[in-house]
C-alpha cells in the first residue's frame, strides 16, 4: 500500500505542475517546473504525498484544521477564485473522510464570499462555538491586516480552535523585509491578512503547516525561497520602496507547487479518496466547475482579466473540469484493473512463463 500510494503521488505531482501557459504571451518559460524541481529536491519525495502524510498524522490529534486562502490581486483589489474553490473542495474531502472541521480563515472584506462558497460546496457555517462537534459545518474567520494585532489574534485562534494542521492554499506571504507583493511586484501589505503569523504560532506549537502555491510570493514558498529570488523577475527586486522582491519568506513544513493552487488542494483529495478507498472523496468535474463558477458569481475574480468570470489564472472553467477528470481516472484506475489489463497480464505471465 505504501508504494502504491507513493507511486500515485508520483503520477498526481506531475499531473498538477502542467504549465498551460509555457511559451506563451502570459509566461516566457515554464516556471513552475522550475520552482517543483527546487521543492522537490528539498522533500526528497512526491510533495502531495508529503502534505497528505502531514495532515493525516495531525488528524489522529484533533479534529479541527485551520485553512487560509483569499488572494487580493491589484490593480483590481478583489480576490481572486484561485485558492477558495481549493480550499472548499479540500475541506469537503477532510470533513467527510476524516470527520474534521475546517475553519477557513480570510480577509475581512472576504469573509461573506468565502461563507457563500463554503455553502455552495455543501457545508454549513456558523460561527466557531456552533461549528464544534457538529456534522458539515464550518466557520469562516477575519483575520487582521493590522501586523501590530497580528500575534495576538493568530495566538488566540490557534488557542481556541487547537488544529489538527493548517493549510494555506494560494495565501499571500510577507518577503524577507515582512512586506506583502502580487506577482508583478505590487505591495499589497495593506489589504493582506497577517495570517502569516499563524504559521508562526503553528511551528511553536508543533502543529504541522502545509502551504500550497504556484508563483513564489505565497505561504510555504518560503522552503524554497532563493530559488525564487533568483527564477522570478520580481523575485528579488519589487519595485516598490522595500527592494526585497515578491519572493516568500514563510517557510512550511510542507509544500506542494502547482500550476495553479486549487490543484494542490484537489491532489491532496486525490491521495485521501485513495487511501480510503472512497470516490466520493474527490471532488467530479461537474463540482469543479460549478464551485468555479459560484465564486465568480460571488465575484471572485480571474486575475488575468479582473472580471468575474467563472476562470482561475485565465483557464477557463472547462479546463479545470478537465483535469480533475483526468485526476478522477488516475485515482479510479487503482482502485481496480480493467478488463483490458487483466488480460494483458494474463499474457504476459504465459509467455514468460
Amino acid at each position: 500500500m505504501i508504494q502504491e500510494i507513493e507511486n500515485l503521488a508520483e503520477i498526481i505531482d506531475h499531473l498538477i505542475i502542467t504549465p498551460i501557459f509555457s511559451g506563451s504571451s502570459l509566461a516566457a518559460r515554464p516556471v513552475v517546473l522550475e520552482l517543483y524541481k527546487a521543492a522537490r529536491e528539498k522533500f526528497g519525495k512526491p510533495l502531495c504525498l508529503d502534505a497528505f502524510e502531514r495532515i493525516i498524522s495531525g488528524a489522529e490529534k484533533s479534529k479541527t484544521v485551520l485553512m487560509t486562502t483569499g488572494f487580493v490581486v491589484p490593480p483590481w483589489m478583489e480576490a481572486e477564485t484561485d485558492g477558495p474553490v481549493g480550499t472548499a473542495t479540500l475541506a469537503r474531502s477532510l470533513n467527510l473522510g476524516l470527520d474534521i472541521v475546517p475553519v477557513i480563515v480570510t480577509e475581512k472584506s472576504s469573509v461573506h464570499k468565502m461563507k457563500s462558497v463554503m455553502e455552495a460546496v455543501g457545508f454549513r457555517s456558523g460561527d466557531l462555538k456552533q461549528v464544534n462537534g457538529a456534522p458539515r459545518r464550518c466557520a469562516v474567520v477575519g483575520f487582521t491586516t493590522d501586523n501590530g494585532k497580528a500575534e495576538e489574534e493568530a495566538e488566540e485562534l490557534v488557542s481556541e480552535v487547537n488544529p489538527s494542521s493548517i493549510i494555506a492554499i494560494e495565501k499571500a506571504s510577507p518577503n524577507r523585509a515582512g512586506e506583502f507583493h502580487s506577482g508583478v511586484g505590487v505591495n499589497i501589505s495593506d489589504v493582506s491578512a497577517k495570517v502569516d503569523k499563524l504559521i508562526e504560532i503553528a511551528k511553536k506549537s508543533g502543529i504541522p503547516t502545509i502551504g500550497v502555491g504556484d508563483a513564489g510570493n505565497e505561504i510555504g514558498m518560503g522552503c524554497i525561497e532563493e530559488t525564487v529570488r533568483e527564477l522570478l523577475p520580481t523575485g528579488s527586486k519589487c519595485g516598490c520602496p522595500c527592494n526585497q522582491g515578491v519572493a516568500s519568506a514563510v517557510a512550511t513544513d510542507s509544500l506542494i507547487v502547482a500550476g495553479t493552487s486549487n490543484w494542490g488542494g484537489s491532489a491532496i483529495e486525490a491521495l485521501l479518496s485513495f487511501h480510503l478507498s472512497a470516490k466520493e472523496l474527490l471532488h467530479d468535474s461537474a463540482m469543479e466547475i460549478r464551485m468555479i463558477k459560484a465564486a465568480a458569481a460571488l465575484g471572485y475574480i480571474d486575475p488575468a482579466s479582473g472580471f468575474a468570470d467563472p476562470g482561475v489564472d485565465a483557464i477557463p472553467a472547462s479546463i479545470h473540469g478537465a483535469l480533475i477528470d483526468v485526476l478522477n481516472f488516475i485515482v479510479s484506475s487503482r482502485r481496480a484493473d480493467s478488463f483490458y489489463i487483466r488480460k494483458y497480464r494474463e499474457y504476459t505471465k504465459k509467455k514468460r512463463g
